[in-house]
C-alpha cells in the first residue's frame, strides 16, 4: 500500500483522486448502517430475522351469497399482520461488554508525580471527561464496528479579551440521518502504522448551500478541503500536536454476531407465541342445544337453558355450555426460550445480569463473585486488545496536545514521563472482607506497612493517604494522654 506522502504528490492537481483513493475501507465487505439498524431494533439483516415475518392471508367468504352450485362466493383475502417481538439483547451485551472493560474506578497513574502529571489529570478528568468519552466509544465500536476520536484545540475569547485555548475531543460514528454524508477512513502504510486519517461531511457553507467538506490528518499537517462548483478548495495548515490527533478502532463484526441466529430463534419463538396467545387466550364458550346468553351488560349473570320433552320417551332434556379448553404443551417451548437465553448470554461471554438472576445469589464472598464473572472479565481482556492501545493513544494525544499546544511550560516534564490509565472493575467489593483482610495485614507480624494498610482502605478518603495517617498519630496521642489522665487519677487515690 503506498504512504500517504506518494497518494498526495502523485495527485497534487486532483484532489477528488485524493479523496477517492482514501475513501476506502479497511474490512471489505462491511455494512456498518445494517449492524446500527439491528442495534436499533431492526430486524431485517438476515432471512432468519423475525422482521422478515409475512402477514398472513386468510380466505374469506361470503355469508350471503352462493355461486351457481350453492358454494358461497370467495371475497378478498384479509390480510392479517403478525407479532415481530423484537428483543434489546445487542444493546444490553454491549452495555455489559463496555461496563466490564470502563465502569470501574478509573486510575492514572505515572512514573513521574509531578506538576505535568498533575496538569494532565486535570485535562483528561476535568475537561475532556474521558471516562465518559472512552465508554461511548467502546459501545460505538462494539455496535457500528468502528468508530474514532477526534482531537482539536478550541480558542475561547473571555470578555475582558483574553484568550484561552483549551483541548476538546468528538466522537466519529454513523449519522443519525440517513442522507447526510458523514464517512471516515484510516490510511495505514505497509508497517501498518497511521499514516493519515480523513473524515467526509456535509457542511452548510456561507452561501446557505450544503457541500462536502473533508479534512486529512498527518503527522506535518491537516488539510482541510471545500467542495465548489469549480472543484475543490483546499487549505493546509501545519498539525500542532505533532502527530495524528486521532483515535481509530475497529471490529471484524458487532459482538452480538457470533449469537445471532440464535437471536432470530429465540424472537421468532417469542413472536409466534404471542400471534398463539392472541388467538387462544381469550376465553370461548361452547353451547349445546337452546340457551338464553345474557348480554355483556348484565349484572349477575346467568344462563337458562329451557327444559324440553321429549315426544317420544316423555324423557326431559335441556341443553349445556363449558369452555373450550386450550390442551397446550408449552413446556418444550418453554425449554427451548430458556436454552436460547442462556445460548445467547454464554456465546457472547456476558452475565445474565436480570433482577430475578441476583436476587437469589445471597451474600457471597468477593472470591466466589468473581469467579461467577470469570468468564465476562476474560472476555473484557480480550477486548481491551482493542481498546487497550486505543487508550494509550489518547494518553499520548493529550500530552502532546498540552506539551505543544496549550500549556507548553510542561512540555519537557510531559515528554520524560510515562503515563497510564487503566480501570478497576465493575463489581461490588464487600467492605467488610476487605477490612478484615488489612486487619490480618496490619495486625500481629504485619505483612504490610501502615501506609499500605491505609491506602488499601474503602474507609480511606480518596487521594487523603497522608491526611488519613496524621489523623491517626493524633488519635493515638490523645488516646494515650487520656490513659495518663487515668492513671494520675488511680494514683491519687
Amino acid at each position: 500500500m503506498p504512504d500517504i506522502y506518494s497518494i498526495l504528490a502523485k495527485n497534487k492537481e486532483n484532489f477528488g483522486q485524493i479523496v477517492s483513493e482514501l475513501s476506502v475501507d479497511t474490512i471489505e465487505n462491511r455494512t456498518p448502517i445494517e449492524y446500527k439498524e439491528e442495534y436499533n431494533g431492526e430486524r431485517r439483516r438476515r432471512k432468519t430475522s423475525v422482521g422478515w415475518r409475512e402477514p398472513k392471508r386468510l380466505e374469506v367468504y361470503s355469508d350471503t351469497l352462493v355461486d351457481a352450485k350453492g358454494n358461497p362466493i370467495r371475497l378478498d383475502d384479509k390480510i392479517v399482520d403478525v407479532a415481530r417481538i423484537v428483543t434489546n439483547f445487542p444493546k444490553k451485551t454491549v452495555r455489559t461488554a463496555a461496563a466490564f472493560m470502563m465502569g470501574g474506578k478509573m486510575n492514572i497513574n505515572a512514573d513521574n508525580q509531578d506538576d505535568g502529571f498533575n496538569e494532565f489529570k486535570n485535562v483528561w478528568t476535568r475537561r475532556l471527561k474521558m471516562q465518559s468519552i472512552l465508554k461511548c466509544f467502546a459501545r460505538k465500536v462494539m455496535s457500528e464496528t468502528k468508530a474514532a476520536i477526534v482531537f482539536y484545540p478550541a480558542t475561547s475569547v473571555h470578555w475582558s479579551g483574553a484568550k484561552t485555548t483549551t483541548l476538546k475531543c468528538k466522537i466519529l460514528c454513523l449519522p443519525d440521518k440517513d442522507n447526510v454524508l458523514y464517512e471516515f477512513y484510516p490510511h495505514f502504510n505497509d508497517d501498518d502504522d497511521m499514516d493519515a486519517f480523513m473524515h467526509r461531511h456535509h457542511v452548510l457553507s456561507d452561501d446557505n448551500m450544503v457541500r462536502e467538506r473533508v479534512i486529512i490528518w498527518t503527522r506535518e499537517r491537516i488539510i482541510t478541503a471545500m467542495q465548489t462548483w469549480g472543484g475543490w478548495e483546499v487549505r493546509e495548515v501545519v498539525n500542532p500536536f505533532g502527530l495524528i490527533p486521532v483515535v481509530y478502532s475497529e471490529l471484524n463484526a458487532p459482538i452480538w454476531d457470533e449469537v445471532s441466529l440464535i437471536m432470530d430463534a429465540r424472537e421468532m419463538r417469542l413472536s409466534r407465541m404471542a400471534d398463539t396467545n392472541d388467538y387462544f387466550s381469550e376465553p370461548i364458550l361452547k353451547t349445546f342445544g337452546d340457551t338464553d346468553l345474557p348480554g355483556k351488560n348484565t349484572v349477575g349473570k346467568e344462563i337458562s337453558f329451557p327444559v324440553k320433552v321429549d315426544p317420544d320417551t316423555g324423557k326431559e332434556f335441556h341443553g349445556d355450555a363449558d369452555y373450550l379448553a386450550w390442551q397446550q404443551s408449552i413446556d418444550s417451548v418453554k425449554e427451548e426460550l430458556s436454552e436460547t437465553r442462556n445460548e445467547q448470554f454464554s456465546g457472547t461471554s456476558q452475565p445474565d445480569l436480570s433482577f430475578d438472576n441476583l436476587k437469589g445469589i445471597g451474600n457471597i464472598s468477593g472470591v466466589s463473585r468473581r469467579f461467577m464473572m470469570i468468564d465476562a472479565e476474560i472476555m473484557a481482556s480480550e477486548n481491551m486488545e482493542v481498546f487497550g492501545p486505543a487508550i494509550q493513544r489518547c494518553v499520548s494525544i493529550v500530552c502532546a496536545g498540552i506539551a505543544n499546544i496549550t500549556n507548553i511550560k510542561y512540555r519537557q516534564q510531559l515528554i520524560d514521563n510515562w503515563i497510564t490509565v487503566s480501570f478497576d472493575s465493575i463489581l461490588p467489593k464487600d467492605p467488610v472482607e476487605e477490612a478484615n483482610v488489612l486487619s490480618i495485614a496490619n495486625g500481629g507480624k504485619a505483612f504490610n506497612s501502615q501506609q499500605t494498610v491505609v491506602s488499601k482502605s474503602p474507609l480511606t478518603p480518596p487521594g487523603d493517604v497522608e491526611g488519613e495517617l496524621k489523623r491517626m498519630e493524633e488519635d493515638e496521642v490523645k488516646a494515650a494522654e487520656r490513659n495518663n489522665m487515668v492513671g494520675m487519677t488511680f494514683g491519687g487515690v
